[in-house]
C-alpha cells in the first residue's frame, strides 16, 4: 500500500482505475475466447451462454471505467447487473453443460433483486457500502452455485479441467463472501468508490484472475468435450459399418442360396419347384431390404445427436419380424423355431430390440445342428420382459460366457455348423445396445446341451390401468 492509496504489483502502482481498465481488458479476452468457442464448438448452448456472459462481464466493466462521466444509472446500476449477469450466465451454462435442468427462474428472481435494490441504494439512498454488500453476496451466491452444479454431477466422469473450474468458482465465491463481511463489519463510509480501501482494490484483481481462469477452464472443458464427442461419432461409425457386414451377410448368404437352388431346379427342368423357391427368393428380398432400411434407419441414430425416444414393443411382432428376416438361414439348415404368441407388449427402442432379437436368432442358427429347432420363449418378471433364444447346438464354453459379462475377450468369429463365417461382432452389438438403454442381456448353458441367450426389454405399463 502506498502513499497514494494504491499499491504496487512487481514495481508497477496500481490504483482502482488502472485495475478497472485491466479487468476491462481482461473481459474482453474473455469475450473473445468464449465467442470464438461457440463458433467451433458446433453452436452448443452452454458454450453460447458462457460467451454472452463474457459479453455481459466486459460491457459491464467498459460502463464502470466511465464512472463520473456517464450517468451513475449507466455507471452503477447497469454496469453492476451486467457484471451480475455474467455469473448467471456462467452459471445457467454449466447447468446445460452437465445435462440439468437449468435454473431460469431463480436467476431471473436474482437479477431483478439486483436492479431494484442498486436502483435503492443509488438513486433512493445513495450507500456505496451497502452497495459493495449486494454485489458481493450475489456473486458469492453466483459462484457456490456454479461449484454446487459442477460437483453434483457424476465425479467419474469429472475431468481435471471441471476440477480446477470448481475450485475457481469456489475461490472466488469465497472472495466476494469475505469482501461482504468485511464491509458489513468495518461500517465505514465510503465517500467514493474510487478512494476505496485496499480490499475493494483486490476486488479487481479477483475479477481479473477469475476471468483469464475461466477463459482457459472453460476453453478445456469444450475442448475435452469435442474430443469426446469426434471419438463417440467415429465408434458409432464403426459399429454401424460392423452392423453392415456383419447382419447383411447372413440375409445374403441365404438370397444367394435360394438362388442357386432355384437354377438347379430350372436345369432339372423342376418348374413348380424352382417357381416356390423365387417365390420363397423374393420373399426373403423384401424382408431383408426391409431390414436394411431398419440398419440405415437405426445408424442415422447412431451419427445424429438427437436421441431415439422409446415406444411401444410387440414382443410377437418383434420374434415373428426375426423369424421372417432368419426364413432362408432357417431353410437351408431345416431348422424350426417353436414359438407360441403371448400377446405381451415391451416399451423402449423398437430399433435395437429388433437388431439384438435378430442378432441372437442369427447365432442360434449359426450353432446349430440341421434339422434341429430353436425355442424362443417370453415372460414377464417384474417390470422386464425376458426373451430367451435356445438352442441346442455346439454350445459355448464358461470362459466365454465370462468374457461376454465383463466385456472382456476379443471379438473373434467362430466358424458355424455349416461353416458359416461372421465378423465376431454380433454379440458383442448385442451387449453393447442392451446397456445403453438400460437393459440386461446375459449367456448361459443349456442343460439339454447348446446355449440360451436372454435379454430383457421393459414391460410397458398401462397408465389408464395402474
Amino acid at each position: 500500500m502506498n502513499s497514494n492509496g494504491g499499491f504496487e504489483l512487481f514495481g508497477v502502482e496500481l490504483d482502482i482505475r488502472t485495475l478497472a481498465f485491466i479487468a476491462t481488458l481482461a473481459a474482453f479476452v474473455q469475450a473473445i475466447t468464449f465467442i470464438s468457442l461457440w463458433m467451433v464448438s458446433r453452436h452448443r448452448s452452454s458454450t453460447l451462454l458462457w460467451a454472452i456472459g463474457g459479453i455481459s462481464t466486459a460491457t459491464g466493466f467498459v460502463l464502470l471505467g466511465y464512472r463520473g462521466v456517464l450517468p451513475d444509472f449507466a455507471s452503477i446500476i447497469i454496469a453492476n447487473t451486467l457484471i451480475a449477469l455474467s455469473h448467471v450466465f456462467y452459471w445457467l451454462g454449466l447447468e446445460g453443460y452437465t445435462e440439468r435442468k437449468p435454473s431460469i427462474w431463480l436467476s431471473g428472481i436474482t437479477i431483478t433483486a439486483v436492479v431494484l435494490l442498486f436502483f435503492y441504494f443509488s438513486q433512493v439512498s445513495p450507500d456505496i457500502p451497502a452497495r459493495v454488500i449486494v454485489i458481493s453476496t450475489v456473486l458469492a451466491l453466483l459462484s457456490f452455485g456454479c461449484v454446487q452444479t459442477l460437483w453434483l454431477q457424476d465425479t467419474a466422469k469429472n475431468s481435471a479441467p471441471e476440477h480446477i473450474m470448481a475450485i475457481t468458482f469456489l475461490a472466488h465465491g469465497l472472495f466476494h463472501m469475505l469482501r461482504a463481511v468485511y464491509t458489513w463489519l468495518d461500517g465505514q463510509q465510503i465517500t467514493s468508490f474510487m478512494n476505496a480501501p485496499t480490499v475493494h482494490m483486490f476486488a479487481f484483481l479477483d475479477i481479473i484472475l477469475f476471468q483469464l481462469l475461466t477463459a482457459v477452464g472453460f476453453t478445456a472443458m469444450i475442448i475435452i468435450g469435442l474430443n469426446s464427442s469426434l471419438r463417440a461419432e467415429a465408434k458409432s461409425k464403426n459399429r454401424l459399418f460392423a452392423i453392415l457386414a456383419h447382419d447383411l451377410r447372413s440375409p445374403f448368404n441365404g438370397l444367394a442360396g435360394l438362388s442357386m437352388l432355384a437354377q438347379q431346379d430350372i436345369a432339372k427342368g423342376n418348374h413348380d419347384e424352382a417357381r416356390s423357391k423365387i417365390q420363397m427368393l423374393h420373399s426373403s428380398a423384401s424382408e431383408t431390404l426391409r431390414f436394411l432400411d431398419d440398419l440405415l434407419i437405426w445408424g442415422r441414430t447412431l451419427i445424429d445427436d438427437r436421441k431415439t425416444e422409446p415406444s411401444t414393443i410387440s414382443l410377437d411382432e418383434l420374434i415373428e419380424g426375426a423369424v421372417k428376416v432368419a426364413h432362408p438361414l432357417l431353410q437351408a439348415k431345416s431348422i424350426a423355431v417353436d414359438y407360441a404368441p403371448q400377446k405381451l407388449i415391451g416399451f423402449g427402442i423398437a430399433q435395437h430390440a429388433e437388431m439384438i432379437c435378430r442378432n441372437l436368432l442369427v447365432n442360434a442358427i449359426k450353432f446349430s445342428k440341421k434339422n434341429s429347432t430353436i425355442k424362443v420363449r417370453t415372460q414377464i418378471a417384474d417390470t422386464k420382459i425376458k426373451i430367451q433364444i435356445i438352442d441346442q447346438g455346439a454350445g459355448v464354453t464358461d470362459q466365454m460366457i465370462a468374457d461376454f459379462a465383463t466385456s472382456s475377450g476379443s471379438q473373434t468369429s467362430t466358424e458355424g455348423t455349416s461353416g458359416e463365417l461372421g465378423a465376431g461382432v454380433g454379440l458383442s452389438l448385442c451387449r453393447d445396445l442392451c446397456r445403453e438403454d438400460g437393459e440386461q442381456i446375459w449367456l448361459e448353458h443349456n442343460p439339454q446341451g447348446g446355449l440360451i441367450a436372454t435379454f430383457t426389454v421393459t414391460a410397458h405399463r398401462d397408465e389408464n390401468t395402474a
